[in-house]
């Protein structure tokens, strides 16, 4: 082809450095391969398009205009060189998360932020539910990514943290003056808990056992943010994780103090899907979630 890239890249040395011998030495060929490259364009052309002086050589007003498209061609050639390059240092895809809807809107503004800050080529899909639910996505392939809970038994996925378990309640509905109460202490109150099978009931369910306390209930509650209505309406105190409740603890709707003596904490795990259609996206995006999983402590 008379008009490839390498072949243009010899016209525009020789035309620059008005010499054959300084573009031969520059562009790491003979002289001879470069007359014959040169002789190619000219062919190609239909007319000369170097000067041969005895003190160099300069390109003809056909050369010229040459010069100028081989120069544009080369350039946009280098950019598109330079724009695939970053394209394979900067990951991109689609990436599923999967985020327990206890600490969904927490985590999620901070796993976007850093995501469009930098990696702007890799789309997130973000969605909230329960363990259940974190659990199937994955087993299925819907999500990439997933923050579950720990547990009894599940050994195999990626701990994340260890989260300690509060009693909460909206202000002035009991007496919460420490930041520290005891299990038999917050066992004291009939409360609104979530159903068995709920990973924070079976966590309290053992420690209340293995310390010979009784649990007291209120009503049980399927759903978080049904849960924190009914505390914010002072139905009665719940318990929970320090994430699900780190927002209203923080603006003062609710007081709160963590359970102790024993402590009872849930462990946060990242789950990973076997198949993944960007895999260098999605270790960015685990490294981008992690951070922000471990951020979530007090």
């Amino acid at each position: 082809m008379a008009y490839d890239i390498r072949r243009l890249t010899f016209f525009v040395n020789i035309c620059e450095r008005r010499s054959l011998t300084a573009a031969a030495s520059l562009s790491s060929v003979t002289q001879p391969v470069l007359s014959y490259h040169i002789a190619e364009l000219e062919k190609a052309v239909g007319e000369p398009l170097l000067y041969r002086r005895s003190d160099g050589v300069e390109p003809t007003e056909a050369g010229l205009v040459l010069l100028g498209h081989a120069k544009a061609i080369l350039s946009a050639v280098n950019t598109a060189e330079i724009a695939m390059r970053e394209r394979r240092d900067q990951p991109g895809g689609v990436v599923s998360v999967g985020l327990l809807a206890s600490i969904a809107p927490l985590v999620a503004p901070r796993v976007l932020h850093e995501c469009k800050t930098r990696f702007p080529q890799i789309q997130l899909r973000i969605s909230e539910g329960t363990s259940l639910q974190m659990r199937a996505g994955v087993d299925d392939n819907l999500f990439d990514l997933a923050v579950n809970l720990r547990e009894r038994g599940d050994k195999a996925s990626r701990s994340l943290l260890f989260e300690d378990l509060y009693l909460f309640a909206r202000r002035g509905l009991i007496d919460i003056r420490k930041e520290t109460v005891t299990l038999a202490e917050a066992l004291q109150h009939k409360l609104l808990l979530p159903p068995k099978g709920h990973v924070v009931r079976a966590l309290l369910e053992d420690a209340a056992r293995k310390a010979a306390l009784t649990i007291r209930i209120e009503a049980e509650i399927e759903g978080l943010a049904t849960l924190k209505s009914l505390v914010a309406e002072s139905i009665g105190p719940a318990i929970l994780g320090y994430g699900a409740i780190k927002v209203e603890y923080e603006s003062g709707a609710f007081v709160a103090a963590k359970i102790v003596r024993p402590n009872v904490q849930r462990e946060f795990i990242l789950d990973e899907a076997v198949k993944k259609s960007y895999p260098k996206a999605v270790e960015e995006i685990k490294l981008i979630v992690i951070r922000a999983i471990q951020g979530l402590t007090k």
